[in-house]
């Protein structure tokens, strides 16, 4: 899974691994002489869990441990080895995930510049290398994401259906991405077929033996999981790592506009009422069926380029979800990278960069008003409130952006020419 010495990646990826090195030990420093931490808060909870299970208890002992048994077990080092064995975890993790970045755009066709651009784009961005340095898992989740994308495209079916499998158990969100695999898979799905002389959609046949290997596989491989996790902890397990975040609320740390109402609902002797219109925008931010119905849209539409239609479906889950932290942009920032070959050859790559700029834009905006809020103690939640739904809307014109601008790239042609399989293009 190396980098090949010919696309001249073996000194970045030297470099990546270094200067996740240099940060972790500033952590070590910077935790010890300042009041600031650098270590995300997350990562602690992580390392009380996992002190509970190497005494045989229960991870979800620890107060708002969110994540399965298998995070905790995983991060026992911390208490036997050393207390930053998981940043190294996560660290090394992360390099993964650019190594399969560098391996799918190969799937593509990419060129040596190309790959460097991708490679870069990932393992130098400082808000990614620093999520994972912290201590943050997300870089976990990129892993099976990206193995579950690079087996589909080179025809392991089942291997990608057991990297999706425990991806879901790990974290529920990727379940969005159910009916692109399923159309991706499917021979008669309309994108695959040429744009002249196509059936109608009506016409597919959506159940294949691709398609029911892909969901048995992966159903049992979280089946299973999950029944193991259930067995070892019980209700626990289902409350807190399951069903908390299917009913989750939050108003702190939330970039979501829902954060204002869930505020007000969780402090009734707040006396501040919502306009009707405001209560329509709460109620609206708050109700998970416009997230289902883009995602569905775009997944079924855009299956044929697979890192595309993945991509787009992140953006607009964390955009339009009730619960929006830094931590989701990483969810999305693992794939933007597959975009980039093709971004640099469209007309519209200015458009995405100016959109790219306002996101960023409204991003520090909305950090303004927060940390008025929560270091300097202002009331100031209208217009925290106000700078959510700029952001908001920011991510829905980049998500737009994107759509409009993206040239759709079939990779699974390409990925299976050499195995001869005669799959059509988008």
């Amino acid at each position: 899974m190396a980098p090949r010495p010919r696309d001249g990646l073996g000194v970045t990826f030297l470099l990546a691994v270094a200067l996740r090195i240099v940060l972790i030990a500033w952590s070590v420093y910077q935790d010890k002489n300042f009041a600031v931490k650098y270590t995300d808060i997350d990562y602690f909870v992580y390392t009380d869990a996992a002190r509970h299970v190497a005494r045989r208890g229960s991870p979800y002992e620890r107060a708002t441990y969110r994540y399965p048994p298998l995070l905790a077990a995983l991060l026992t080092p911390n208490v036997f080895v050393h207390e930053c064995f998981g940043k190294v975890l996560f660290g090394v993790l992360d390099v993964v995930v650019g190594v399969l970045l560098v391996k799918i755009l190969r799937l593509r066709g990419a060129s040596a510049r190309e790959l460097k651009h991708a490679a870069w784009c990932w393992l130098f961005n400082p808000f990614t290398c620093t999520i994972s340095t912290r201590g943050s898992c997300e870089a976990l989740t990129g892993t099976l994401v990206l193995l579950t994308v690079e087996a589909l495209l080179v025809g392991k079916t089942s291997r990608a259906a057991v990297a999706y499998g425990a991806l879901v158990h790990f974290r529920l969100y990727p379940i969005i991405h159910v009916v692109t695999f399923i159309a991706f898979l499917n021979e008669d799905y309309d994108g695959n077929r040429p744009l002249l002389g196509g059936g109608r959609f009506s016409s597919v046949r959506w159940v294949t033996v691709e398609n029911v290997k892909f969901g048995l596989v992966s159903a049992v491989t979280f089946l299973a999981l999950t029944w193991g996790s259930y067995a070892a902890y019980g209700s626990d397990y289902i409350n807190e790592a399951m069903l908390y975040h299917l009913q989750r609320k939050d108003h702190r740390h939330n970039f979501a506009s829902a954060f204002y109402g869930v505020y007000l609902d969780s402090h009734q002797d707040v006396s501040v009422s919502l306009s009707t219109a405001a209560e329509l925008l709460h109620r609206l931010a708050s109700s998970a069926l416009p997230s289902l119905i883009v995602v569905s849209i775009l997944g079924v539409r855009y299956a044929c380029d697979l890192p595309f239609a993945l991509f787009s479906q992140t953006l607009a889950f964390v955009a339009f979800n009730k619960v929006v932290t830094a931590q989701y942009f990483v969810w999305w920032f693992m794939l933007l990278p597959l975009l980039l070959p093709s971004l640099a050859r469209s007309e519209g790559r200015k458009q995405v960069g100016f959109a790219m700029m306002i996101w960023l834009i409204a991003q520090l905006h909305w950090l303004a008003w927060a940390y008025a809020l929560e270091f300097k103690g202002a009331q100031v939640f209208e217009p925290l409130w106000l700078a959510s739904m700029t952001f908001f809307t920011a991510n829905v014109s980049l998500l737009v952006t994107f759509v409009r601008t993206h040239s759709l790239d079939p990779v699974l042609s390409r990925a299976r020419l050499s195995t001869g399989s005669s799959k059509k293009s988008c």
